[in-house]
């Protein structure tokens, strides 16, 4: 009998047998295609979100604020540059004696003053304008007076020397116009002396002399 039943198979067995071995291996192929498909939507799924997390991770590589972050810092660095170039051509040309004197003639009040030009400066006092890079040479326009406010600025360091001589003329020919006839004047210019700062050279003849050489000072620093 048991060697009848291994020979036919799941046909041998009664109804019921049969009926439960049908339910079985239903069960079973349910359960296969259903771990199938999960395992097929599981991939889908996982192949979709890889291929968003490229193209995402794609536009922040082009566009994404480290990007943005460089080429703005770029552009700092090109404004600092140019900016540190225009101060060194700022500090290069230096200050321009008649700004000097004008802040001189803001902060101290002065008599009454002329200015000298090239030919008054080389005929009286052998200063020659080509080594100058600009100038104030005022005096008061009151012969009694020896007031006098001079800044020069030279072209190179070689030509410091020269004016500071060219000054110390300016000043004793002060002093001998003074020493005689005006006592109180001439001790003004006693007390009065050249002064350079870099390749500025300057006079200063004056009560307020002091005042007058201060904001000179300021005003080159």
């Amino acid at each position: 009998m048991r060697n009848k039943a291994n020979r036919e198979g799941i046909g041998g067995l009664s109804c019921g047998r049969r009926a439960g071995w049908c339910a079985f291996i239903l069960a079973a192929a349910l359960l296969a295609a259903g771990c199938g498909g999960q395992k097929e939507t599981t991939e889908a799924t996982a192949s979709a979100e890889t291929a968003d997390s490229g193209e995402a991770g794609g536009v922040e590589s082009v566009s994404g604020e480290n990007g943005t972050d460089t080429r703005e810092a770029e552009a700092q660095g090109e404004d600092t540059q140019a900016g540190g170039t225009e101060g060194a051509s700022q500090q290069e040309a230096g200050v321009d004696p008649k700004a000097v004197y004008e802040a001189v003639s803001q902060a101290v009040e002065l008599p009454s003053m002329m200015e000298g030009d090239d030919d008054f400066i080389s005929n009286y006092y052998g200063i020659d304008p080509e080594v100058l890079d600009g100038y104030v040479f005022a005096s008061a326009e009151d012969a009694t007076l020896a007031d006098s406010v001079i800044v020069m600025k030279v072209k190179s360091e070689d030509a410091v020397a020269g004016i500071e001589e060219c000054l110390n003329t300016v000043l004793a020919q002060k002093a001998a116009e003074m020493e005689d006839y005006i006592p109180e004047q001439y001790e003004i210019v006693s007390r009065s002396s050249v002064k350079t700062q870099g390749l500025y050279v300057y006079l200063v003849i004056s009560e307020n002399a002091d005042d007058i050489e201060s904001v000179i000072e300021s005003s080159l620093k």
